[in-house]
């Protein structure tokens, strides 16, 4: 097995996420600064930020990070609006956008919510509303805009900010709804539990760490495969519709195709009728 994940003398690990090049932690260990990541040791186990050190970092693959969530809340009681939080997410280094692995999730009975964004060209306004009328009307089962609403984003968003508005100021539904939220969510990682989330006031806290969302990152940014100086040996160059490119090991090759020498010879290699044959 080729091991090069990093660069000689650079951490592969902090805590239980594995730091792969072009990320790196620590002065020369990441191609530019819009790959350096910090590990803090403060936290047992280690914690990965990103490199602003604002915003912890769960795994990287070859084209994704998940990294930890923001959830934008407004309470209120019968005099209006209690508190709010914002939960605008600005992508760093502008090296980075939202996947459309993610969801726009909306938790109320009593909202419509707008989620404004921008990058790569695009600038996005979309909406989702939640709705009931009674703890009757909800279901812990679905999330179809019944207490619970989710929608779709568009490729390219470095920046989102949700906008909260409100029919009645929860009036109606205030004993067991006191709050709306909204967040983004990887596909597959949220599941609505109805009147415990509608009437939970600690739902943000409760849910934060089980709602990752999913940035697909790539390098040069606006570079093409034709400028592209980051692929070494027998690996190619795949542009991303978004901007910038990655770069992936050619069949028959492993390793990691951002360091030198480049990708080696693996176990296994291909003949011409793609019948698999041992590399001696």
């Amino acid at each position: 097995m080729v091991n090069n994940m990093a660069k000689p003398g650079c951490p592969t690990q902090c805590g239980n996420v594995t730091v792969y090049y072009p990320f790196g932690i620590g002065k020369d260990c990441y191609l530019d600064v819009a790959f350096e990541v910090l590990c803090n040791y403060t936290f047992d186990p280690p914690k990965l930020f990103c490199g602003l050190g604002d915003i912890e970092i769960y795994s990287i693959s070859d084209s994704e990070l998940r990294f930890a969530n923001k959830i934008a809340y407004t309470c209120y009681n019968k005099s209006g609006v209690t508190e709010a939080s914002d939960g605008w997410i600005q992508l760093w280094e502008g090296y980075r956008t939202f996947s459309q692995k993610n969801k726009l999730t909306v938790i109320g009975c009593d909202d419509f919510v707008l989620m404004n964004g921008n990058g790569s060209g695009v600038n996005f306004t979309s909406s989702c509303s939640g709705f009931c009328s009674k703890e009757s009307d909800v279901s812990s089962e679905y999330c179809t805009g019944i207490g619970c609403c989710q929608t779709s984003i568009p490729k390219g968003l470095r920046y989102i900010s949700p906008t909260f508005k409100s029919y009645a100021n929860h009036s109606g539904v205030m004993s067991f709804n006191p709050c709306s939220f909204a967040f983004l969510a990887a596909e597959g990682t949220f599941h609505f539990g109805g009147l415990k989330d509608l009437s939970d006031r600690n739902f943000d806290v409760r849910t934060k760490p089980i709602v990752p969302i999913v940035v697909d990152w790539v390098v040069g940014d606006t570079l093409s495969c034709l400028e592209a100086t980051a692929c070494k040996g027998n690996s190619s160059c795949n542009e991303v519709d978004t901007g910038g490119y990655r770069c992936s090991c050619n069949i028959g090759y492993e390793g990691n195709p951002y360091l030198d020498p480049g990708c080696q010879g693996s176990f296994f290699s291909y003949n011409t009728k793609n019948n698999p044959l041992y590399v001696m």
